[in-house]
């Protein structure tokens, strides 16, 4: 009669068992890796032309970027605490690279809910002056939201992006 052994300490030494080990590793990393980009970059929000926001992508990156960079606006968002269906109001505050006020911008936000397109909604900004801009805007639903500013000055365009929680 046989006796099998359920201690088999070289199992972990057999190059099948290392290389399957290895290979989970390998899918684990890069799926960490796909959530850690899917996380940073565009909300990835079906939008109407998006075969040519796709398509002009890259262009579009870059021509952000250089704006950004000539323009060199320093922008701080206050968002307060946003409660569901309560008013909230988003505080702008637009300052030059000198640091002085920057006034005269139009532009819009817009509140994407990742989950549901059906609530995503654009409101415009009011200046109140001195370098300082508002947005007022009701959320109906908890949970994740994006709050997608853009500023415009003549041609200048400048967007910025924030990730918030509604309680």
């Amino acid at each position: 009669m046989a006796i099998f052994s359920q201690s088999n300490k070289q199992a972990f030494r057999n190059p099948w068992v290392i290389g399957w080990l290895g290979l989970l590793l390998l899918v684990l990393v890069v799926n960490t890796g796909m959530i850690i980009t899917a996380f940073k970059t565009s909300p990835g929000l079906v939008q109407d032309d998006y075969y040519e926001q796709g398509r002009d992508y890259e262009r579009t990156v870059l021509q952000l970027m250089e704006m950004r960079e000539r323009l060199g606006w320093q922008i701080s968002l206050d968002e307060g605490e946003v409660v569901t269906s309560s008013p909230a109001t988003l505080d702008v505050v637009v300052k030059s690279k000198t640091g002085e006020p920057v006034e005269g911008l139009t532009g819009d936000l817009q509140l994407y809910r990742p989950s549901d397109r059906d609530q995503d909604s654009i409101v415009s900004l009011i200046e109140v002056g001195n370098g300082r801009y508002q947005a007022r805007y009701t959320l109906l639903l908890k949970g994740v939201w994006d709050l997608i500013l853009t500023l415009k000055s003549g041609d200048d365009l400048y967007k910025v992006e924030k990730r918030i929680k509604v309680l």
